[in-house]
């Protein structure tokens, strides 16, 4: 029995919600290949005024990036049939060398039969920094640049 348009609604939210939290966990918690698998094939991920194609391209340039805490804020989820639009404003903060970054992620998925999937990614930075992001207070260096 299917169910209801608004039951469906509901669900298709829910499970794309879990994927926009299991971008972030995944991210820093499991192996990289496992965050990968949230995306499709030829997926396309824009990020630092790059246009990357397909997974092996993000895999390349990804893979290299600093570890972290990612977090996700609240996101916008607008679903249209088997496709998503969505906005998720972020906070990245490196584990190393106390860079960090925050924006937005604008990002598309697709229904696979595997589970929606992210097909399109732009990061859109709002500001990058050295220290303490400005909401976490100052330490000893706290540089930001409007991006």
């Amino acid at each position: 029995m299917e169910a209801l348009p608004e039951f469906r609604l509901l669900q298709d939210e829910m499970a794309i919600r879990s994927v926009l939290d299991e971008y972030c966990l995944r991210l820093e918690v499991n192996d990289f290949e496992e965050w990968l698998d949230l995306f499709t094939e030829d997926s396309v991920y824009e990020v630092y005024r790059r246009t990357l194609t397909g997974r092996d391209e993000i895999r390349a340039m990804l893979s290299q990036a600093p570890h972290g805490v990612h977090i996700g804020g609240p996101a916008r989820v607008v679903v249209d049939g088997d496709t998503a639009e969505t906005v998720q404003n972020y906070l990245f903060v490196g584990s190393k060398d106390a860079a960090w970054n925050m924006g937005w992620y604008f990002r598309t998925l697709v229904r696979k039969p595997e589970g929606w999937r992210f097909s399109h990614t732009r990061v859109q930075m709002q500001k990058i920094g050295i220290g303490a992001p400005p909401l976490l207070g100052s330490g000893p260096v706290n540089r930001a640049v409007e991006v």
